[in-house]
């Protein structure tokens, strides 16, 4: 059993099952960890607030959110803790690549999600795991008014989302930012921060040691994560990169994955 004072807990493929429904079985454990242990517990993902805020509620519990991989975090009462924006001219360039290619382009303003008109392909996708509806406008314009948390493209097709990814190496130096494709959509986000950003920022908040953080995830994109967490534990699904950047394989996000690892590593129980 280790000294866990802080769960940093991703969401798609980790903690909710491929239907994206939380297991009661997780639910009850991610709840007996908070109020019997006293951890701290927090969801880090791509999505901004809205998709993510749901869950606690439906665990019974509060606390921080880490939201865009990383790039924001928000207290227990949605006050910004710490904030990355992708600057201007990196996201007008991105926009510039994939505007003619696909029309389904995301950008975030906090809270709020936009796209260039609902009549889309991940329109309706997106309003179910976000939760709430999105603003629509010229993002020329409202890239003017405020800087992007990050940009999704979106597309069934992955010869278009391959393309984009291609012109945007070709046309943009690697070291202004990250790109991650999966299934159907290509996600850009600024360089200086991933999800071991949240780690740190939650070492700070809470001042506990990193070898006391509990990290949970499957993809690519919690890789920086998993090597950050003193307690790093990986999906049976997860990619085979994220398995050998932690330390523990836990089961399936179909079978209660994670609750298996907080009975194990936090209460010192087996099945």
């Amino acid at each position: 059993m280790a000294d866990i004072k802080v769960i940093c807990c991703d969401i798609d493929g980790t903690l909710v099952r491929d239907d994206k429904n939380l297991s009661d079985e997780n639910a009850k454990w991610i709840h007996k960890a908070v109020h019997e242990k006293g951890v701290h517990f927090t969801l880090v993902s791509g999505r901004p607030v809205n998709g993510v805020r749901p869950f606690y509620k439906r665990m019974g519990i509060t606390g921080p959110v880490s939201c865009f991989n990383g790039g924001t975090l928000l207290d227990e009462n949605d006050r910004i803790v710490d904030d990355h924006r992708m600057p201007h001219d990196l996201a007008m360039e991105l926009f510039e690549i994939g505007e003619n290619m696909t029309p389904d382009i995301v950008i975030f303003d906090g809270m709020t999600w936009y796209l260039r008109t609902r009549d889309c392909y991940c329109y309706a996708q997106k309003k179910r795991i976000y939760e709430s509806d999105c603003g629509v406008g010229d993002f020329r314009e409202l890239l003017g008014k405020f800087d992007t948390n990050k940009m999704i493209f979106m597309s069934p097709d992955k010869e278009v989302l391959a393309s984009i990814l291609a012109e945007i190496e070709r046309k943009i130096d690697k070291s202004r930012y990250t790109a991650y494709r999966n299934a159907d959509f290509l996600e850009v986000m600024p360089s200086g921060y991933d999800k071991s950003s949240a780690i740190d920022a939650l070492a700070r908040l809470f001042d506990v040691d990193l070898s006391q953080i509990m990290a949970l995830g499957d993809d690519y994109n919690d890789i920086p994560m998993l090597k950050r967490a003193g307690c790093s534990v990986a999906m049976a699904n997860a990619v085979p990169e994220a398995k050998a950047a932690a330390k523990y394989i836990t089961d399936t996000n179909n079978n209660d994955g994670v609750a298996k690892a907080i009975k194990k590593l936090v209460f010192g129980l087996e099945d």
